[in-house]
């Protein structure tokens, strides 16, 4: 049996790129050490905004382990084998890393985009402490991907023994509340899934700067939960075979699916006739304005196109927000120079030649090996109808058809999708609540919104535009 021990690592540069990459995978870009990494050195996850690093590592100790005790002779068993580390990631680069959990502690919920503000709320009404909170996902990225990676060459069994692991030192870290028996409730009017809260606004620095020196000075302090957000379909057994039973909650996005067509009027032709004029005339509404619209693939985009990307997404968020948006100037810098391979920017230019918004997409392949089409950002300096449609769905949807990507996720959330031939995908999400009484009152709200997510699901594939069953493609 493998020898194993857990680090914590507080920035992905105490971890090898490459090794990150080779149990997490490459296909998900959101995934990969290079997107995370840009993420934490421009500032936008990090301790300032209320996402600090606390990457969790397992490290195979092969024959070294008398050298692994020489160094750190704080090494505490955990189960089955496994040692845990007070020493940090760095400091076992040597040996073998066989699996990583992208992770961090919170002291907010913003960017997260599976809601549990009304569990805070109740927390605070209770006079007890939600935050800090562990979070497994990718930071301002509501996207399914890996939330475990594990080496490529463990069988299922072995598998199934890390994933144990992983979760079970997220476990220790709970607070003592686990015992507590206190019943809760969460109030009737609480709403733990509202679209309104996609416009959240970023916390000040000035409210972050005390939530900050307290997660200083707790180091690795108990937390009240922890939350694995978007795992992706082939994982879901990883988390329902915790040692401890989670909590798992059920959300919904909105998807396209390419069913081999041809073109975009072969795409319309599946849908009925009102709803197909409906899609020709708001594409329609743009041609007076001449603009042309043209992808410029990650390799190719000019400095000057970045930075007039950059002011369009940092202007169009201040007027919907009133903040320039939770990633700063450097992370699309980073990003370009770091994954071009996977960047794809759609330029729209007026007339007169000159950039007046743009659209940001990234590509990639999903745990089903399908080719998949992120849209992720925009921005315009103009105001037009159509023109959000336009560029993140239309553009996106005529990518996919002509470069032969399967899916195609253009966001989180937006019925409005469905009109225009999205169709819905259950989301999964997974929980661990230490305080018993809240854990109770929440075990009894996720499984009532379960129930009324599937009835929502339904009532959307009901209007969805298809003259036929979409699972067929359109003659």
């Amino acid at each position: 049996m493998r020898q194993l021990i857990l680090a914590f690592a507080s920035s992905m540069s105490d971890i090898s790129a490459s090794a990150w990459n080779s149990v997490m995978g490459e296909a998900n870009p959101f995934c990969r050490h290079e997107f995370l990494l840009a993420l934490e050195q421009s500032r936008s996850a990090c301790a300032a905004t209320g996402w600090t690093p606390r990457h969790l590592c397992v490290f195979d100790v092969a024959d070294r382990l008398n050298d692994v005790a020489s160094t750190d002779k704080s090494l505490s068993p955990l189960a089955d084998g496994a040692l845990i580390s007070r020493q940090t990631a760095k400091h076992f680069k040597p040996l073998s890393l066989v699996a990583v959990m992208p992770l961090y502690q919170k002291t907010h919920s913003y960017g997260e985009y599976v809601f549990d503000w009304a569990w805070a709320e109740a927390y605070e009404r209770h006079g007890l402490d939600y935050y800090p909170k562990w979070v497994n996902a990718i930071p301002f990225t509501p996207v399914q991907g890996r939330r475990m990676g594990i080496h490529p060459a463990f069988d299922s069994v072995e598998q199934l023994r890390v994933a144990q692991l992983l979760l079970l030192t997220l476990n220790r870290r709970l607070t003592s509340e686990l015992f507590a028996s206190e019943p809760c409730v969460l109030e009737q009017g609480d709403s733990v899934f509202d679209e309104s809260e996609l416009d959240e606004p970023v916390a000040d620095e000035s409210d972050l700067d005390g939530s900050v020196q307290s997660v200083k000075e707790q180091g690795d302090s108990p937390i009240s939960s922890w939350h694995s957000l978007f795992v992706t379909p082939s994982q879901t057994p990883l988390f329902e075979g915790s040692p401890n039973p989670l909590l798992k909650r059920l959300g919904t996005q909105f998807h396209w699916h390419n069913r081999g067509y041809r073109d975009f009027d072969d795409f319309l032709a599946g849908f009925s006739s009102r709803k197909r004029k409906n899609i020709l005339k708001e594409r329609a509404q743009l041609q007076p304005f001449n603009l042309k619209f043209h992808f410029v693939e990650g390799e190719q985009i000019t400095a000057s196109q970045w930075q007039t990307f950059i002011q369009c997404y940092q202007l169009t968020y201040l007027k919907r927000s009133g903040h320039r948006g939770y990633l700063t100037p450097t992370f699309f810098q980073q990003l370009g120079a770091q994954l071009a391979a996977q960047v794809l920017l759609l330029v729209v230019e007026d007339a007169k030649g000159e950039m007046v918004a743009g659209a940001l997409y990234l590509k990639g392949e999903n745990t089903q090996g399908q080719k998949c089409l992120y849209g992720r950002y925009w921005g315009t300096t103009v105001e037009l109808d159509g023109m959000h449609f336009e560029a993140c769905y239309y553009q996106g949807i005529q990518y996919c058809i002509e470069h032969g990507f399967q899916m195609f996720d253009a966001g989180a959330q937006g019925e409005h999708k469905v009109l225009r031939g999205f169709e819905p995908v259950e989301m999964y999400s997974y929980h661990n609540i230490a305080h018993l009484g809240f854990r109770a009152a929440i075990a009894d709200f996720v499984e009532q919104e379960a129930q009324q997510m599937q009835q929502y699901m339904a009532q959307m594939r009901a209007v969805l535009p298809y003259k036929k069953s979409p699972n067929k493609r359109p003659s």
